[in-house]
């Protein structure tokens, strides 16, 4: 037990070292030895856990999608959607910086697990099972790419305004 919590108060502290360094200069520019002073731990500790400072951001972006997974469970009305949003509001710094640094596939990943979840199954009664795919997997990079604008743009629209749109795009009884 005592291991995992000096593990876990390790990771606490080059995660936030990170978070500080990063509001001063890019992931690119950040070196390893410059983290561990800034974080306190030294360089053999840290490559106990990672090889690189982005493998911590891709650390806390992976745990940032787990806690939506978590509080995702099957949204089914404006009011659940609005709630996500305010969670991705709430924590829009973090957000924009797993945006700016990570791949969009682990983002698009999660919004289409989402839309399975909530979209209107009598828009798809017509579709094969690729064409159905391929419906998600629009409505996922919409969603994401309009949160991106939304979030990183600073755009002056509500959660609730949002979370409006989304849905108002895939309760949309027609496509085309």
């Amino acid at each position: 037990m005592k291991n995992n919590q000096r593990t876990i108060i390790t990771k606490r502290m080059l995660k936030e070292g990170l978070l500080r360094l990063l509001k001063t200069k890019s992931l690119d520019k950040i070196n390893i030895v410059e983290l561990c002073n800034e974080s306190g731990i030294n360089r053999t500790t840290f490559y106990r856990y990672y090889e690189l400072p982005k493998d911590i951001l891709n650390e806390m972006q992976a745990e940032f999608i787990e806690e939506m997974r978590e509080s995702m469970k099957k949204p089914q009305t404006e009011q659940d959607l609005e709630q996500i949003l305010i969670y991705l509001q709430d924590h829009s710094e973090l957000v924009t910086l797993f945006i700016r640094y990570n791949s969009d596939e682990e983002w698009t990943d999660m919004f289409r697990t989402l839309h399975h979840d909530i979209c209107d199954v009598k828009i798809l009664k017509d579709l094969d099972a690729e064409s159905e795919e391929l419906f998600y997997t629009f409505l996922a990079g919409g969603t994401y790419f309009l949160l991106r604008q939304w979030l990183i743009a600073g755009m002056d629209k509500s959660p609730k305004e949002i979370a409006a749109i989304v849905l108002r795009i895939i309760n949309k009884k027609t496509i085309f």
